[in-house]
């Protein structure tokens, strides 16, 4: 058990993925590591980072980190089937016990009791007895304690779209961004996928209308906050040498950042995009644009289409327990108003989106405007509303606008 747990410890201190943990409240998961593992949580409370690896060795002297050794969500899901077996095997040895000392019932009782608590510790899905008021306080208290210490959610740091989701963008979670082309919902998208990048979670953008380079200068423009122009960027006409220092610089020991098209890999299914997350472990995913996406199952009806690759989105972001976002168009009831923001009835050739979506927020602009008009439509985790985002795309700046300022 203690080579397990050793993995576990060395995997979070390399990757960083310290939430993989706390979202699974693996408390009662480590035994000879739960010291180093409560020594880990008490300083991402405090600093908001993952200890240094040598300030865990100076602190416990008889953990030697394991390298090369891979994902935390692996070593997590290994830990879970360690854990399990070997208290399975405690839990049958004390019936049999029981059994032997001619004690049927209590041999009962303790697989009962017993495997009804080890379900809980180690199962992603579980019943739930709302009569249960432990369950629910420790549930309510360990809630608490991850929003605290942002471990939640993801959080973007556009304050009108953290306001409407307060606990963050939630694993499991599938989210709609809905607009007419040429709002700006890609930019956007983008946006939100390097602010979790810079939460230390790692994004996986998969973009159906650029190429992965494109997709790349606007992120780069976004990550520099000011510093670069995406229209030079575009064109080659940067220093090289400064580029060169400063993304040395600021990608050092940083989470990856995949970006997919669909030139390398042709046709983007919901089992192709599976086998991405498979492949990358991603903490978040964006999907721009669905309408571009192709069912598991093949169809040349797009309603039936866009239906099946909701249902399967939806499905994929529960089962994979990662939130995945999804840039959808909207088809206008006037052809001429391509700018408003539309409503969740807009949605192209297929309303299930906003049947299967936990939040839908939908996207407009005026002509020749930088403001993005932002309302929430549909939110099962908070609030509907509406919010203003001031674009720079060019510098790839977005902030929340307020109301009271001149549009």
């Amino acid at each position: 058990m203690s080579n397990v747990e050793d993995r576990v410890i060395s995997a979070v201190l390399q990757d960083k993925q310290v939430h993989v943990l706390m979202q699974a409240n693996v408390d009662s998961l480590f035994k000879t590591h739960a010291d180093i593992w409560n020594f880990i949580k008490d300083y991402v409370s405090q600093n908001s980072a993952v200890p240094p690896t040598h300030l865990v060795i100076e602190k416990f002297r008889d953990f030697q980190p394991i390298a090369d050794v891979g994902s935390t969500k692996h070593h997590l899901d290994e830990l879970r089937e360690h854990y399990l077996n070997e208290s399975l095997r405690t839990i049958l040895k004390s019936s049999a016990n029981d059994l032997q000392n001619g004690k049927p019932v209590e041999a009962l009782n303790t697989i009962i009791s017993q495997t009804a608590d080890l379900k809980k510790s180690t199962a992603d899905i579980r019943d739930l007895d709302v009569v249960d008021i432990d369950d629910a306080i420790a549930y309510f208290n360990h809630v608490r304690e991850l929003n605290e210490q942002g471990n939640l959610g993801i959080k973007t740091g556009l304050k009108g779209f953290d306001d409407y989701l307060p606990s963050g963008i939630a694993p499991g979670n599938f989210g709609i961004l809905l607009a007419y082309p040429a709002i700006g919902k890609s930019w956007l998208a983008l946006f939100l996928a390097v602010q979790a990048w810079k939460n230390n979670r790692k994004p996986l953008f998969i973009s159906l209308e650029m190429s992965e380079s494109e997709v790349r200068n606007r992120a780069y423009t976004i990550m520099g906050e000011g510093r670069f122009s995406h229209r030079k960027l575009s064109s080659g006409e940067l220093d090289l040498e400064e580029f060169e220092r400063w993304g040395k610089k600021y990608f050092d020991n940083k989470q990856s950042f995949q970006i997919i098209s669909n030139d390398g890999i042709g046709d983007v299914t919901p089992a192709v995009l599976r086998g991405k997350i498979d492949q990358y472990k991603p903490d978040i995913v964006f999907v721009d644009y669905i309408q571009l996406m192709q069912s598991n199952t093949r169809t040349d009806n797009e309603v039936v289409k866009i239906k099946n690759i909701s249902r399967e989105l939806k499905i994929l972001a529960i089962s994979e327990q990662v939130p995945i976002i999804a840039i959808a168009s909207a088809t206008p009831d006037d052809a001429s108003d391509m700018y408003s923001v539309p409503t969740l009835g807009q949605v192209a050739w297929s309303k299930q989106l906003s049947y299967d979506a936990d939040w839908v927020l939908a996207l407009g602009r005026a002509a020749n405007s930088d403001v993005i008009e932002a309302a929430m439509r549909k939110n099962r985790n908070g609030a509907l509303g509406e919010f203003l985002v001031l674009t720079d795309f060019d510098h790839g700046r977005f902030k929340t606008k307020d109301f009271d300022d001149d549009l």
